[in-house]
């Protein structure tokens, strides 16, 4: 009975933290693309305007890193005028519908400038055209269009979907375009309907318009280097051992046929990597299985003999026929195969979580009476690391750690004795720090190395156009990553190489104990991604504040940095239960536009939770931090943090003393080793006075600051979620913790 009133207060919390105050009851896929449904009594939709963009007035100085795509965009309305289409939406995937695309898939940013992982734009044949992207981008996107650019904001007050903006702008009977190649199915089909309740139609075009404008000459070359195997010392279970439990998947669902389009499930089903797609270990294939035989598509030069010996390429071994054909043979293959008499069902995987499923042009390959629609088996498989993968990726983290802390040693000492290093020379040296570790390959995505005002873009990337000097005067937020062979990493720290201001200590410390909380949580067997989201925010809701990203990613290994199915994301209508061995983020944050960042990352673990007071026939998990890198004691305002909460940075620091410490010990690194011991000093936890007192002072720096609405700078309403919805937030989570306390006081 207590379980399901919790369940039913939380879900009752997260209704009100989405729909109340100034948040849009809305969720953004990976595209940026709002999902079809907003609370319109609410929030009533608004005329987003040019008006809105910064720096595009007569005169003002222009963000360096802006492109001015007007005869790219002219050249696009050409190919529309020739084909009969009004309008044209050019998404961010490529054919395999990946959240990380090679460049030579970056048609999204070569026709809009804006280069971030997530992002739809729509041209329409007038010259007017939209840009969709979420939270993570809008300051960046607002720096890289140029002013011909409507900036749609996702999940924003008022913000139009893409396809209500559409039936707004375009006469009734007007043509949509869209390369079905480049749109996963679901997405194409949702589309379809809302345009053709408007009176539009949604054409699916077999030529992609945008590489008919992109010159040859300018665009990437695809990435044809050899395979590799992922040897068995570090993937743990042989590739054709996946292979029959994906089958056994496959007769639970009854399913004759399944099409593998992911590119990390392909690459982790064969315990094969490769280097199609920038800091990914994937390659561009596709996969077909059946009961008997196992066909994979793609060039077959790209297969050395050692792969060939690996997959037993033309043979039948271990109850696997394999076969290889070329890359763009999938779809007549999957044709001729769905035609077959004894193939009566064929899975075709759906979007889930960052998996995008399959495009709509290999859904319709397949006749509408076998078209079984669902999750990937393998989506499952991969994200539950098995002993041997969980082991890497604990090894691969500490390793990571140890050219981390001996990194941000390196780098505090040059920064203190006035040496000049920016975002961008920080970034490259940390890589070569991290290249001295044992089965280390390359960085897991470009480095987020942003100083001062460039912390607040949240996916901040330094170029040479807007790198700035790291001085003393700035926090300094740092989220890298490695890949290597026995593990994908991820962390964020945020650092100050001076003294931080009272604003930026009280910042640090709501999210550093959002982070904390997440990771003390314990929970029973169950409990999925979106309901857990509200505890790591809670103490920005306390002074009405929030961040504009998700919580938490799973992470794979040796793969993707972003892996399905955990999204912890408050605002998300997409549930996943946590699991035993998944592996995923948790990155609280606050961004100050115009000032500073802060984002706090650490990998967490699902694990059984260890022996509580209580025994119940419920099982209960928990969270084990495998990221080991010391939080910055100068933010850290004591005062604020309840003992527990002291008592589990100390003992997380301990660990780090005594795993890292040892490490670095072992390596020779001294000086990494004496910031590491300096970092970790002991707190006294008799100061910690506990959240509930903080939440309850009024003299706290943020609160001063925001007593009164109208005192709240613009830039930090804009960038904070600052909203009737924050103490809404706060109330809320009371009311649970309060019950959750009646119910073990009862």
């Amino acid at each position: 009975m207590f379980r399901y009133s919790l369940h039913s207060a939380l879900a009752l919390c997260l209704v009100i933290l989405q729909c109340r105050g100034g948040w849009s009851c809305a969720d953004a896929n990976s595209d940026g693309e709002v999902t079809e449904w907003q609370d319109t009594t609410r929030v009533a939709r608004r005329d987003v305007s040019l008006r809105e963009r910064s720096s595009c007035e007569g005169g003002d100085p222009q963000p360096p890193e802006r492109v001015d795509t007007t005869k790219r965009v002219a050249a696009l309305i050409g190919e529309l005028e020739r084909r009969g289409l009004d309008a044209y939406i050019i998404t961010s995937d490529d054919a395999h519908m990946s959240e990380y695309t090679a460049a030579a898939d970056g048609r999204r940013a070569y026709i809009s400038g804006q280069d971030g992982s997530a992002g739809t734009a729509v041209v329409l044949r007038d010259g007017r055209r939209a840009l969709w992207t979420d939270g993570r981008y809008f300051l960046a996107a607002d720096r890289q269009l140029d002013c011909e650019w409507l900036l749609m904001k996702a999940r924003e007050p008022g913000v139009p979907t893409m396809s209500a903006w559409l039936a707004q702008e375009l006469a009734e009977g007007s043509k949509v375009g869209v390369d079905a190649a480049l749109m996963a199915a679901t997405s194409y089909l949702e589309l379809q309907l809302r345009l053709k309740e408007s009176g539009l139609e949604l054409v699916a075009e077999k030529t992609n318009l945008v590489d008919a404008v992109w010159p040859q000459q300018e665009r990437p070359p695809r990435v044809k280097d050899d395979l590799f195997v992922h040897e068995l010392s570090f993937a743990g279970v042989e590739w054709t051992h996946k292979v029959a439990q994906v089958r056994e998947e496959m007769k639970k669902q009854d399913v004759d046929l399944l099409v593998v389009t992911a590119l990390d499930e392909v690459a982790w089903l064969l315990n094969l990597r490769g280097n199609d797609i920038p800091y990914n270990t994937v390659f561009r294939s596709y996969l077909l299985v059946d009961h008997k035989d196992v066909t994979l598509f793609i060039d077959n030069e790209r297969i050395p003999p050692v792969v060939d010996f690996h997959l037993h390429i033309g043979q039948c071994f271990d109850n696997v026929c394999f076969h290889t054909t070329g890359y763009d043979n999938l779809v007549p293959r999957l044709q001729a195969a769905a035609q077959a008499a004894d193939v009566k069902r064929v899975l075709l995987p759906k979007k889930y979580a960052y998996s995008g499923g399959v495009s709509y042009a290999i859904y319709s390959a397949v006749p509408a009476d076998k078209r079984v629609s669902g999750v990937s088996p393998v989506v499952a498989l991969k994200a539950r690391k098995n002993d041997v993968e969980a082991k890497g990726m604990k090894a691969a983290h500490l390793r990571d750690a140890v050219a981390l802390v001996d990194f941000l040693a390196f780098l505090e000492k040059e920064v203190e004795s006035g040496r000049e290093w920016d975002e961008l020379s920080a970034a490259q040296r940390l890589d070569e720090y991290r290249a001295e570790q044992e089965h280390f390959l390359r960085p897991s995505f470009g480095s987020i190395s942003a100083f001062g005002p460039n912390g607040a873009i949240v996916h901040y990337n330094p170029t040479n156009a807007t790198k700035l000097t790291i001085t003393k005067d700035a926090p300094y937020l740092l989220d890298s990553g490695g890949q290597y062979f026995d593990g994908t990493t991820d962390v964020t720290r945020t650092l100050h190489f001076g003294a931080p201001t009272e604003l930026q200590k009280e910042a640090y410390t709501r999210v550093l104990m959002g982070a904390v909380d997440l990771a003390l949580l314990v929970f029973p067997k169950g409990t999925n991604d979106v309901n857990v989201d509200v505890i790591t925010r809670r103490y920005l809701y306390q002074v009405g504040l929030d961040y504009k990203h998700g919580t938490g990613h799973g992470i794979g290994m040796f793969l993707n940095v972003h892996e399905s199915p955990i999204q912890v994301r408050i605002y998300g209508d997409e549930k996943h239960e946590f699991e035993l061995n998944h592996f995923f983020s948790g990155e609280p944050g606050y961004y100050l536009a115009g000032e500073f960042g802060i984002r706090l990352e650490t990998i967490l673990r699902v694990v059984r939770a260890g022996d509580l007071p209580y025994k119940t026939d419920t099982d209960f998990y928990a969270f084990e931090p495998v990221t080991l890198v010391p939080f910055e004691p100068k933010f850290i305002m004591l005062n604020m943090l309840s003992p527990e909460q002291c008592k589990f940075i100390n003992d997380y620091h301990h660990r780090a003393r005594t795993e890292v410490g040892n490490l670095l010990e072992k390596q020779g690194r001294s000086q990494g080793l004496a910031y590491l011991l300096k970092k970790t000093e002991p707190m006294e936890c008799s100061r910690a006075r506990g959240p509930l007192e903080t939440a309850s002072r009024s003299n706290g720096v943020m609160e001063t600051k925001m007593e009164s609405k109208k005192k709240v700078p613009p830039q930090l309403a804009a960038t904070s979620g600052a909203s009737e919805g924050g103490m809404g937030g706060a109330v809320c989570v009371y009311g649970v913790l309060l019950m959750v306390v009646m119910m073990e006081r009862w």
